[in-house]
């Protein structure tokens, strides 16, 4: 598929998601996630390729960026103690239950827990996203996200 029809693609993909996100309640990018892996059983778009260094330069410095603008190190500190011990608590519980559930597979320990290690931690810019989506999200997904209000 040449470059600016999958970008045209994309585009039209992110648009009906978001206008269904809007009209269904759910939050986008879980609609997101849903239409990229229907649209990856197309054969046309299974050879589609992204390099791993062009997230890593083009779009992680933008999502960094902005969470570090929108951040507030004022509401931060006020809520330091909730913050550690919510996400230290949440990482440890998210690689033990994902270390249980690979080991449940056939996996041993030792990988298992590695998994679990490489997937637990928050990611606070799909906590902002998909928690946040209200006009005052839950205190939790600020804990989460880093910011409290």
């Amino acid at each position: 598929m040449v470059g600016l029809e999958l970008v045209v693609l994309l585009g039209v993909a992110l648009l009906v998601c978001r206008m269904a996100a809007v009209r269904s309640g759910l939050a986008a990018p879980v609609l997101q996630l849903g239409a990229g892996v229907l649209l990856g059983f197309l054969p046309a778009l299974r050879e589609v390729e992204l390099p791993p260094e062009a997230v890593l330069l083009l779009f992680l410095p933008a999502l960094l960026y902005w969470e570090a603008m929108t951040s507030s190190l004022q509401e931060i500190r006020r809520n330091l103690r909730g913050i550690v011990l919510a996400s230290t608590a949440l990482v440890v519980l998210t690689a033990g239950a994902v270390a249980a559930a690979v080991h449940a597979m056939g996996v041993p320990w030792g990988p298992a827990w590695v998994l679990g290690g490489a997937v637990a931690p928050t990611d606070a810019t799909a906590v902002g996203v998909v928690g946040g989506g209200g006009a005052r999200p839950h205190p939790m997904v600020g804990y989460a996200d880093g910011r409290v209000e």
